[in-house]
């Protein structure tokens, strides 16, 4: 898995983020990962079928994902 220093920016700010976060910001390079933590995990669905997740599990992913990857 090649990751760039974008990718962590991008890890950094949605760990922040108080509203819930759209599965697009993602970057692509932990996208496998995020699909296995979020395997079955809930996930909100708005008018224009766009999917978002909570922002306290994502907190908890980016956690899970910088143990792993230390």
């Amino acid at each position: 898995m090649l990751i760039n220093r974008s990718d962590i920016s991008v890890l950094q700010h949605l760990s922040t983020v108080k509203e819930l976060v759209p599965i697009e910001e993602i970057p692509d390079s932990f996208q496998s990962d995020f699909n296995k933590y979020f395997f079955g995990k809930t996930l909100v669905k708005d008018d224009q079928n766009h999917l978002f997740v909570y922002p306290s599990d994502i907190r908890r992913w980016i956690r899970v994902l910088f143990s792993t990857y230390k």
